[in-house]
């Protein structure tokens, strides 16, 4: 689902910006539009339900969804993302990270949002949904209107498993993306 990311650099698409690695749903996040780059709130509504708060979009429904339809693409930086595997009633924090550092979105004047497609082989054991990611050759390609949602760059992520300190969104620090000794 991708409900939390990691950006640990400090300048992206040419804007300032303060490292931060528990990034939650309604933090500002720099985003390159086809026009610019800004920073924009990562939430997402439609302009006619703007309480709606949506943070990601499935892929393969996206032209479908009225909530959607006068939607712009963006792309939304990151460093690396986690997600939780379930066993039983544990929820279990894993880094994922990869050479992309591209998620592919879509924002409105109110937000942007993630795109998320099925989890390759690899990784959905750990949750059934990924984020959308964009090679660097392919984000122009991609913000001017091209499909791209199956880019190779989905199929090359690492992962390993974190502390759960990472899920207090008021934790936020390097040592949250340390690998987890499991043994």
């Amino acid at each position: 689902m991708c409900g939390r990311f990691v950006i640990s650099s400090n300048n992206v698409f040419g804007l300032e910006y303060k490292p931060s690695f528990n990034i939650v749903p309604s933090q500002l996040v720099p985003v390159k539009t086809i026009n610019d780059a800004k920073l924009m709130k990562w939430t997402y509504a439609p302009l006619w339900k703007k309480d709606m708060n949506l943070i990601n979009c499935r892929s393969e429904t996206m032209n479908e969804k009225p909530s959607f339809r006068n939607a712009k693409r963006c792309v939304i930086f990151h460093n690396g993302w986690y997600e939780w595997l379930r066993k039983d009633k544990e929820k279990i924090p894993f880094y994922h990270y990869c050479q992309s550092n591209s998620f592919a979105g879509l924002y409105n004047d109110i937000g942007c949002l993630i795109l998320t497609r099925a989890a390759t082989d690899q990784i959905n054991h750990i949750h059934h949904r990924q984020p959308v990611l964009l090679d660097n050759s392919e984000i122009s390609s991609y913000l001017e209107g091209e499909n791209l949602l199956n880019s190779k760059a989905n199929y090359d992520i690492n992962f390993y498993r974190v502390s759960k300190d990472v899920n207090n969104p008021q934790n936020n620090n390097s040592n949250l993306i340390t690998m987890v000794d499991t043994t």
